[in-house]
């Protein structure tokens, strides 16, 4: 694990959000809506001071390592959403609270230094005003306007875990509104090893 320090990334994350909280106060049009995933009592949590006017969260994004560097340097990529799963909820950035449904995301190097090994970013998300849908097939046009067009919101939770069992997603829609703090690398390990 290792922790990213970019201020090219922070400086229009944190004026975001700054700007966020100021809004969403002043209008009182934001529903907390806390995430499953829990750092209370990690030294993520204490350093992390979220914001929880704005529903930011620390939320996981698979990746593969090679694709970690860039993201850490230069930042998420919209034109790349869906590239590698589909965009169910629209092109966005996809986030999971649960790190089992990032790594389903996640794709190993085939060569080099990273041959073999996977990688996770937990990025702090900055959620605002979340549409909420459990829709198995959701109007996906509608949520995208929603962000988009109509500013009435921020974000999406697509709560798969409602609808299907499976677990909830967190879609934004300008990369600003993440900033991809820890990297963790890792190998999967099969229950026969």
């Amino acid at each position: 694990v290792q922790r990213n320090e970019n201020p090219k990334l922070w400086v229009p994350y944190y004026r975001l959000r700054t700007r966020l909280a100021e809004e969403l106060r002043a209008s009182g049009n934001c529903t907390q809506r806390p995430v499953k995933t829990s750092l209370e009592g990690c030294p993520v949590h204490a350093r992390g001071k979220l914001l929880s006017d704005v529903n930011e969260f620390y939320l996981f994004h698979g990746t593969k390592p090679s694709a970690v560097k860039a993201i850490c340097e230069d930042d998420f990529a919209l034109n790349l959403s869906g590239v590698n799963a589909g965009t169910l909820y629209g092109p966005g950035l996809y986030f999971a609270e649960a790190s089992t449904k990032a790594d389903e995301y996640a794709d190993d190097d085939k060569q080099g230094i990273f041959s073999g090994l996977y990688a996770l970013i937990l990025c702090r998300v900055m959620c605002g005003n979340i549409k909420y849908t459990d829709a198995v097939s959701p109007n996906t046009q509608d949520l995208v306007d929603s962000i988009l067009t109509r500013h009435t919101h921020h974000s999406v939770l697509g709560d798969r875990e409602r609808c299907r069992g499976t677990y909830r997603e967190f879609i934004v829609f300008d990369q600003a509104q993440v900033y991809p703090e820890y990297v963790i690398i890792y190998q999967r390990v099969s229950h026969e090893e």
